[in-house]
């Protein structure tokens, strides 16, 4: 790749953040979701008092009702619903302080086994909704078995201390990794994929709030090791979209969120690059985020009307109840004569943090025959939330309505995208600063626009 801007964005946009930490219990990056309704249409009046113990109930009996009558799947992903009702009742009646509630209102969300459904503290939405995170700039995976940082925020205090890509974390804050992923494992319940599970485990590992340390035991690729403090510091969530060319003389777009916030910058690019050869779409640790973000993206690459996605309810209706805002057809169609941006070939790379709009985005281009996809199989993380649900107090409840397919009629919840191509990073890439997913995405480009040329030579 040319110039340092792309591996400056790659090792930004790669660093995991746990969006607000409130009172130690963090969530994972918030960008992994489909938003099917702006989140600024939704208020609250936000009180710094502790809820009482009626108005806790309260809460309770409304979060758990609204997810009784309008979750998506009516056998609520195999969970009997009226058991944790009763089993969640007189743990909220000994509940001590706001801190205990929302943090047992969190748990009994997580019972459904789904990365999107969740309950958000007053605190935790309040950040949510000025696009900030608190984080240690690491990123964190398995790799050949061992917990592995895969990138790392160039602007953190991380980078600054000598951590590196490659790295081996073999203790945190003192006792071996392996003990602390066992705590996190031993009251985090299962998500929607083994991957999301994963995800969020190796978020929490390094959580914490801001400004406070986390002590790293680490290994070089040398094999020698040391141990430094990383201070978490409070970024900024919004998303950003970074450009460049590659070897291969193909275009390469890169962004971190299906953000509102990048549809003039990502049209810009495409119009620059709407004469490259070929183009990479890189959604590798892409969170995924607004529909209304995902439709005119994906619109620039088709030159009429194009099925691009399916979507089930649970009474089986399209959803409406937008505000006035949007309204959800059971079949999603994109692009239209005379919009189409990009006609050339396509590579999307993903990886196991590509979730929810990304991976309706790669599905559509998939199953279009659009684009090949080109990296490791994508979270599987793929419901819509159709409005979030504001509690007394302030606390926020995000919950699955809608179930998405892939225009074959795939179930992309639970399995997520299958790549065309299969690239695993490996600890030896990583510490050498290589990139064999980009590089594989780069020559597939190569080959596809060559035969091209031949198929129009034969012409």
């Amino acid at each position: 790749m040319r110039g340092p801007r792309l591996s400056n964005g790659l090792l930004k946009f790669g660093a995991a953040l746990v969006l607000v930490v409130c009172a130690g219990q963090p969530t994972p990056a918030r960008t992994s979701q489909l938003v099917l309704a702006s989140r600024s249409q939704t208020s609250s009046t936000e009180s710094t008092r502790q809820l009482s113990a009626k108005t806790r109930q309260e809460v309770f009996e409304r979060v758990w009702k609204e997810i009784d009558e309008h979750y998506y799947d009516h056998s609520f992903n195999g969970v009997d619903w009226n058991e944790v009702h009763t089993r969640y009742k007189p743990l909220v009646d000994a509940t001590k302080d706001d801190r205990e509630f929302y943090s047992l209102m969190s748990r009994m969300t997580g019972e459904l086994h789904d990365a999107h459904t969740r309950f958000n503290s007053p605190e935790q939405w309040r950040n949510i909704k000025k696009q900030q995170g608190v984080g240690s700039g690491i990123s964190l995976d398995e790799i050949e078995g061992k917990v592995v940082v895969t990138s790392i925020r160039s602007d953190s205090n991380a980078a600054h201390v000598g951590i590196e890509p490659g790295m081996i974390i073999s203790t945190v804050d003192g006792k071996p990794v392996g003990e602390r992923i066992a705590e996190i494992e031993s009251v985090k319940a299962i998500s929607s994929t083994s991957r999301a599970t994963r995800i969020f485990t190796y978020n929490r590992l390094l959580a914490g709030p801001a400004d406070s340390e986390v002590k790293l035991g680490l290994e070089r690729a040398d094999g020698s090791h040391f141990e430094t403090e990383v201070r978490r510091q409070v970024y900024s969530a919004a998303a950003n979209v970074a450009t460049d060319t590659t070897r291969g003389g193909n275009a390469y777009i890169r962004f971190d969120g299906f953000q509102p916030s990048i549809t003039k910058d990502f049209r810009q690019a495409l119009e620059r690059f709407r004469n490259s050869p070929g183009l990479i779409v890189d959604l590798r640790h892409n969170g995924g985020g607004d529909l209304g973000v995902l439709v005119p993206i994906a619109g620039y690459f088709f030159d009429k009307k194009t099925l691009f996605a399916k979507d089930e309810t649970r009474s089986g209706k399209p959803l409406s109840e937008f505000v006035g805002i949007l309204r959800l057809p059971l079949e999603l169609y994109v692009g239209r004569g005379g919009d189409q941006i990009y006609s050339g070939p396509v590579v999307v790379l993903i990886d196991s943090r590509s979730a929810s709009s990304s991976e309706v985005f790669a599905a559509g281009m998939q199953d279009s025959q659009r684009a090949r996809i080109v990296g490791s199989q994508s979270c599987g993380c793929v419901l819509g939330i159709a409005k979030p649900r504001v509690m007394k107090g302030g606390g926020v409840l995000e919950m699955s309505e809608v179930l998405w397919f892939s225009p074959k009629g795939r179930r992309l919840e639970g399995t997520g995208i299958v790549p065309d191509q299969t690239i695993l990073p490996t600890l030896k890439s990583l510490q050498a600063k290589e990139d064999p997913a980009l590089e594989a995405a780069d020559a597939e480009l190569v080959r596809m626009t060559a035969s091209t040329r031949r198929a129009s030579n034969r012409l």
